[in-house]
């Protein structure tokens, strides 16, 4: 007997803790519950092609003209580079200088003079899923340094990225701050005109120059490529320029802090464009040599200037994103979703507890308790896992209730067929138990499989539903096998248990 109490205060201990932490951690609300915005995000991928194209175009012409290939121009495609070559040269010479110099990855066509250069198949599709891979990572960040509470930010199939905002309320901030590419560039400022055809005609003469309008109405001839980018940045921050009005502070990495120094020790009395998304924000001339801090100035409000910060902390985004879908759930829809879960488990409770007392008596009272234990270890697995609890969640609480008293219902029935095999009432609890063990934990472990299942869709209320179903059925073995026998052989040893056979 002395062991059975062991097990009574043990299971007293688990109770009390899990209702401790019931009452002292809140568990995360979903976005059905809670209200928010949910979006669907399509990455460019065929922009970023494009731009990496742009980037080999230059150095796979500087090769070709080397070794005595002369280029008449290229264009540059999503498909690939098409070179427009003075003479026709040998293919094979051409594929061992592709590979010397840039190793196995692109794939070329000889037609004449026209040479296609694209990247094979296999980096193809590992530049895209590196595209989508750091999409999601700065997507990640932005949402984190937003403060927002139990965000969503996963792939959804193979091309779009499904974002969930609980308690976000204002789509306007959200498309301004997820969507925005946030390309930061600092550039040497060449020239400076009202006039852009002008500028456009000397840029010409320069090679790697291109022509950006600016923030002050002029357009800017900008040297690339940059002297730094938003990628060196170490941090950025709220600030004010000399004259009070709102800016942008900023740290650099060590490296570029190093390689910022000495641009502006050479270029002093020089202006540099400080561009943000091919836009010159401002063009500040170089009165001194600065090393690791600044600031960016422009006609910033303070709310700017806090949505910028957010989104150079969280780094420029691979590619262009369009939104395909944004969707605001209000909170008083969640309100009500809450209120009509907390019916239905309510009503699923007073229905169960009927009927399991009715049929067992005093062994459906039991059953009951046990019920009730699992539904606050669930509770409590969701508060210390920081799983987020969706509506289709709160009928996975239910179904896990549901699920719990048929294990109950399977365990007493063995126990009645056991009695009337003729064994004691304490024999036939421990044969009864012992015999409706292996059907339980098959049942729980293809409940286990199916949870894991559906937790890999990418939908939120799925994986919420997945979520719940895990957790309560990992605490259904402690409270409806465990707990649930030590109760039985309890009421059993008091002689409060009987079982109509």
């Amino acid at each position: 007997m002395s062991k059975l109490y062991y097990h009574l205060l043990l299971i007293v201990a688990v109770t009390l803790g899990a209702i401790w932490i019931a009452l002292t951690k809140p568990v995360n609300f979903g976005l059905d519950l809670k209200g928010g915005i949910e979006i669907i995000l399509y990455p460019e991928i065929d922009k970023a092609l494009k731009s990496q194209y742009e980037k080999y175009a230059e150095s796979i012409e500087n090769l070709l003209e080397k070794n005595g290939y002369p280029v008449l121009g290229y264009k540059v495609s999503p498909k690939g580079i098409e070179f427009q070559l003075l003479e026709t040269p040998q293919k094979d010479t051409l594929e061992r200088l592709f590979e010397k110099n840039f190793g196995s990855i692109f794939e070329i066509t000889l037609n004449g003079n026209k040479l296609f250069v694209k990247l094979k198949d296999k980096y193809l599709k590992r530049f895209k899923e590196t595209i989508i891979e750091k999409t999601i990572e700065v997507l990640r960040k932005r949402v984190d340094n937003l403060g927002v509470a139990q965000a969503v930010v996963t792939r959804l199939g193979d091309k779009y990225i499904y974002i969930e905002l609980p308690g976000v309320l204002n789509p306007k901030k959200a498309k301004e701050i997820l969507g925005k590419t946030a390309k930061l560039e600092f550039l040497l400022v060449l020239d400076v005109s009202k006039d852009k055809k002008l500028l456009e005609g000397e840029a010409k003469r320069y090679k790697s120059v291109r022509v950006l309008p600016g923030a002050d109405g002029f357009y800017y001839l900008v040297k690339y490529p940059p002297v730094i980018t938003g990628s060196d940045l170490a941090d950025a921050y709220p600030t004010t320029d000399s004259y009070g009005r709102p800016a942008v502070g900023f740290t650099l990495t060590p490296s570029a802090a190093k390689r910022f120094a000495e641009f502006t020790q050479s270029h002093i009395g020089k202006r540099m464009a400080i561009v943000l998304d091919n836009y010159v924000v401002s063009a500040p001339t170089i009165q001194a040599r600065i090393y690791d801090k600044g600031i960016i100035t422009g006609q910033f409000t303070i709310e700017d200037v806090k949505n910028l910060v957010v989104i150079l902390k969280g780094g420029a985004l691979p590619t262009d994103l369009k939104i395909e879908e944004i969707q605001v759930i209000g909170p008083m829809l969640g309100k009500e979703a809450i209120k009509q879960g907390i019916a239905a488990f309510i009503g699923a409770v007073i229905l169960l507890t009927l009927i399991l007392v009715w049929r067992y008596k005093v062994a459906g009272f039991t059953a009951t308790l046990a019920v009730f234990h699992n539904a606050l270890l669930l509770w409590v697995g969701l508060a210390l896992l920081g799983a987020t609890l969706t509506l289709p969640g709160i009928a996975g609480i239910v179904l896990n209730m549901g699920i719990a008293v048929d294990s109950n219902v399977l365990i007493f029935e063995r126990v009645k067929e056991e009695l009337r095999k003729g064994a004691t009432l304490l024999k036939a609890i421990e044969l009864g138990y012992k015999r409706a063990l292996s059907a339980i934990i098959d049942s729980h472990i293809t409940l286990l499989v199916a949870a894991l299942i559906l937790s890999q869709f990418d939908a939120g209320p799925v994986k919420g539903f997945a979520v719940v179903l895990a957790i309560g059925t990992i605490a259904s073995f402690f409270s409806n096998v465990y707990m649930s026998k030590i109760l039985l052989d309890f009421v059993a040893r008091k002689r409060w248990l009987k079982f109509s056979i």
